[in-house]
Formats: structure tokens, C-alpha cells, sequence
């Protein structure tokens, strides 16, 4: 699938495919590099990109991916035309915000009952001193909010459950 991305301000155009034994191939400036992701066991992701391997915390929000290491920092990448362009509900969109990676819950901007839009804010969460804002991924109603100011939670722990309004 074609994207373009904002990365540290550059603009990419990028061809992502499926690649062998699971992995993927990205084709950027005519360049083509092999990658695969590993989940570890303790909520990091192991990243190779053809022979070097990275491992990494990885952050999502509704328009941006957070990739943080501790040898070259947090590097934002951003979805510039995303399919069905920014900001727009996806068909089929989840009910469930889950989380990204292990952390803290800073700041909830929603309670029980609330309705919400598309891009909305919802809760914000920190993990390895990077703070992520999740966004409501289509109009809904909240249904419940799993977790308080100040708790922690694991990988994929369901942060925020959402319904139809």
C-alpha cells in the first residue's frame, strides 16, 4: 500500500508490502529494505530493517506512531494521507482502546456517559517519560474508563471501551 509519512519534519512516499516469513518490504526513493517486528515479553518491540536490529517502544495515537529507543530517542512518524484520509472514522473502527505498551495513565479528558467525536482526545498515557494522547477512532458514546489517574497497566490492557451513541 502507498503512504506518505512525516517523519522529523521530511516528507516520505513509501510502498509498504507483505514480505517473506512474515515480514514486510518497504520501497522508499527507490530503495527497497527488508523489515520484520518481534513482540518481546516485556511490551518492547524488537525491529530489524534489512541487517540491523533495533529494540524499541512502540506508541500509537489515531494520526502518529511513536517510536522510541534508548540509542536514538523518540522519532515520530506521522500519517499524512492515511486511507480514507486524516481524521475521517474507519469502517469497522474498534470499541476497545488498547493499550500501546506498558505505562501510566496522566490525564483522562472523558467519563462514563460522554459522547465523542472523531480525533477527540480521550486519555493521555506515559511511558519511558513519553506522554501519548489517544483519540477516539470514530463518534461514540464512552462506556467505561478501565483505569484511573495515576494507575499502571500492561501491553494491550483495555485502557477505554467505547459504544454506539
Amino acid at each position: 500500500m502507498r503512504r506518505r509519512y512525516l517523519i522529523n519534519g521530511q516528507t516520505h512516499d513509501v510502498v509498504v508490502t507483505r514480505g517473506v516469513n512474515g515480514g514486510f518490504s518497504i520501497l522508499r526513493a527507490g530503495r527497497r529494505l527488508d523489515a520484520r517486528v518481534e513482540a518481546l515479553p516485556d511490551g518492547r518491540q524488537r525491529l530489524g530493517i534489512d541487517a540491523q536490529e533495533h529494540t524499541v517502544w512502540i506508541a500509537a495515537s489515531e494520526k502518529s506512531v511513536f517510536v522510541h529507543s534508548n540509542a536514538s530517542g523518540t522519532i515520530e512518524i506521522e500519517t499524512v494521507d492515511a486511507a480514507g484520509g486524516a481524521g475521517q472514522a474507519r469502517a469497522g473502527a474498534s470499541d476497545t482502546l488498547v493499550a500501546p505498551m506498558p505505562g501510566t495513565v496522566i490525564a483522562i479528558q472523558v467519563a462514563e456517559g460522554d459522547m465523542v467525536s472523531v480525533g477527540q482526545p480521550l486519555m493521555v498515557i506515559e511511558s519511558m517519560k513519553l506522554e501519548t494522547t489517544l483519540l477516539a477512532p470514530r463518534e461514540a458514546r464512552v462506556k467505561a474508563v478501565h483505569f484511573g489517574v495515576g494507575a499502571t497497566f500492561r501491553l494491550k490492557a483495555i485502557l477505554l471501551t467505547l459504544t454506539d451513541a
